[in-house]
């Protein structure tokens, strides 16, 4: 008796340790921000292997993930997002992430004519200033120790090669925080704001991305780029072309490239 409940114990056990053990796989992965090239640096982190990368001039990096790992996209110009790892990043090794640019606007300083001196010092000490809130800002990385570095001309020669014009067809979108930094001090559209939004209005996608960044980003040939504009303006919901729909536009358009490409 006493010999089966041992065995018992022993199956159970190599049952939980084979249950625990989570097979990884190495993704190749691309960080995109619409209104800047600037993206060397950014932070990807593994929470779940507590393992990080940076981004290379590219906006390129490479980690090791697991089904259901969460990762850490950080860095001090954009908004910090959480991902978590699907069957879909898994099963095709790649995965894209759209970054939006973190905005700390300062509050409007106005100087009027009047009550002035003309002593600089004396005038300055009337003016009410803002001193803006630098606890959002977070320098924490951790441990430096776990974080693996792009190669760049101090490496070695068999290390500096890097993949060039290579493009991930087939994006996997991912849910980016849908709450973003409200401005501090928002003015009335004045009558020139307002024909300018309504002209954009009228261009429809024309008035939301260029036609290069669509083509790069959406995988989209040149020669079908003016169609696939068309194609989108006749099925969008016009909603998504308003301000605060850009996660949603974004969503959208990789949905529709696919539909698209596949006529």
């Amino acid at each position: 008796m006493k010999q089966k409940l041992f065995l018992l114990f022993v199956l159970f056990s190599i049952g939980a340790l084979t249950a625990q053990t989570t097979e990884r796989i190495q993704v190749s992965g691309r960080v995109v921000v619409v209104d800047t090239d600037d993206v060397e640096g950014v932070t990807v982190y593994n929470t779940s292997t507590n393992k990080g990368t940076v981004t290379n001039k590219e906006g390129e990096f490479s980690i090791e993930v697991g089904l259901l790992d969460q990762l850490e996209i950080s860095s001090l110009q954009f908004e910090d997002i959480h991902v978590k790892i699907d069957k879909s990043v898994i099963h095709s090794k790649q995965l894209t992430v759209f970054l939006v640019t973190h905005v700390n606007r300062l509050n409007e300083v106005v100087i009027f004519p009047f009550g002035l001196t003309g002593v600089l010092h004396e005038d300055l000490n009337k003016i009410k200033t803002f001193r803006p809130d630098l606890e959002g800002i977070n320098f924490g990385i951790g441990d430096i120790s776990a974080y693996v570095f792009p190669d760049d001309f101090h490496s070695a020669a068999d290390m500096s090669i890097l993949k060039q014009g290579e493009y991930y067809n087939g994006l996997d979108m991912v849910k980016i925080t849908n709450t973003f930094l409200k401005p501090l001090f928002k003015k009335k559209d004045n009558k020139t704001d307002k024909i300018l939004k309504e002209t954009d209005k009228n261009l429809g996608l024309r008035g939301v991305y260029s036609l290069t960044f669509i083509s790069e980003n959406f995988g989209i040939p040149t020669s079908q780029i003016d169609d696939f504009v068309s194609y989108v303006d006749l099925h969008i919901d016009p909603k998504l072309l308003q301000e605060g729909q850009e996660i949603q536009l974004l969503e959208y358009l990789s949905t529709a490239s696919e539909e698209f490409l596949r006529k």
